[in-house]
């Protein structure tokens, strides 16, 4: 365990992986290789990051998330518990046929993302957008929006007050 990092019990974290100070882990998380954490993070109980993951400072993310290989989370995020992310567009898995082309979702500075939701490969949420919990995102979301459902969708906008 680093210095000025809590991690919780049976966790398993790539060598490669970068952790900043005071990032706190639940229990049984997973960190596969090249991931970077910035400092002060939380990330709970059975959360599996794949890889290649880039997650920025004070971001929480809640128990039982999968957070697949490419995705980008920025500062400041709240991602609720048992979000699914998705890269893979075209399902290529052992089909020669078909190349396999990473599209990961992006998080951006401020955005909230509530429980139960399923951001598709490629979409973007942007800065202190807000998603409503048990979604599925297949479009990008703007800056400030709020949006929720199955297709998620536009329903209105962030106050000002809650903007970071």
């Amino acid at each position: 365990m680093k210095k000025n990092e809590i991690r919780g019990l049976h966790c398993v974290i790539s060598d490669s992986a970068s952790i900043g100070k005071g990032v706190k882990f639940g229990n049984f998380v997973f960190i596969r290789d090249n991931t970077k954490i910035g400092k002060n993070s939380s990330i709970g109980s059975f959360v599996d990051i794949e890889g290649d993951v880039t997650i920025g400072s004070n971001v929480s993310i809640q128990s039982g998330c999968y957070i697949t290989r490419g995705v980008i989370i920025e500062d400041e995020v709240f991602i609720g518990p048992r979000v699914i992310t998705m890269n893979d567009k075209k399902m290529s898995y052992r089909r020669k046929s078909v190349k396999f082309v990473r599209e990961a979702p992006r998080i951006l500075r401020g955005a909230r993302i509530g429980g139960g939701t399923i951001l598709m490969p490629g979409v973007t949420i942007g800065k202190n957008a807000v998603v409503g919990a048990g979604s599925v995102v297949t479009k990008n979301i703007p800056p400030g929006a709020i949006a929720y459902g199955n297709p998620a969708r536009i329903s209105g906008k962030v106050s000002k007050d809650e903007l970071i």
